[in-house]
């Protein structure tokens, strides 16, 4: 009677679908290999993808031979933003378009203008000649740092004068009172 209930037990688990114990660890390990075989197949995509974006992303590496010439290309055609000063000549143009003899010294420092080897600043009184010879008494209204403001006497309008203008001689700066 002992065995019938031990086979009737059995019977059930097996219609239950409730294995023994042993049968649910060789399940469960069964799943655990699925799932690690589908992890391993999941990173290898994941690095297969990796590995196919830096392949792309290498391809636009130059080596520095190229990055050299680039800039040396890029300096050719690119315009100073400030003219040069006489204490970086690293900034000078390499084909200069006059003779040095021609490009009068102007500078700015610390709002105050030097031309011509004398400072000027704000609110000093100058004779500005243009390129036609016409003298226009004027005073300095500011000194910004590419170029200077200046007020005419003769009817208050306000001027602005680049560096460039200065240094190329469309402007001609002379010391002297405004009378």
């Amino acid at each position: 009677q002992h065995e019938e209930l031990e086979s009737t037990e059995d019977e059930e688990r097996s219609c239950w679908g409730h294995g023994s114990e042993e049968d649910t660890e060789d399940a469960s390990e069964t799943d655990l290999a699925k799932y690690d075989e589908d992890h391993v197949e999941m990173k290898g995509q994941m690095y297969q993808g990796k590995l196919a974006s830096l392949k792309r992303q290498l391809k636009y590496l130059l080596t520095d031979e190229q990055i050299m010439e680039d800039l040396r290309t890029l300096n050719k055609f690119k315009s100073p933003k400030r003219p040069a000063s006489p204490s970086s000549p690293e900034q000078l143009p390499a084909t200069p378009v006059e003779s040095p003899a021609q490009r009068l010294e102007a500078q700015i420092e610390d709002g105050k203008l030097y031309y011509d080897k004398r400072w000027y600043h704000k609110s000093q009184a100058i004779y500005l000649e243009s390129k036609d010879n016409q003298k226009l008494r004027c005073m300095i209204s500011s000194v910004g740092s590419n170029e200077s403001w200046v007020r005419k006497a003769s009817d208050s309008t306000k001027m602005k004068i680049y560096l460039g203008q200065l240094q190329h001689g469309l402007f001609v700066i002379h010391w002297g009172p405004v009378a």
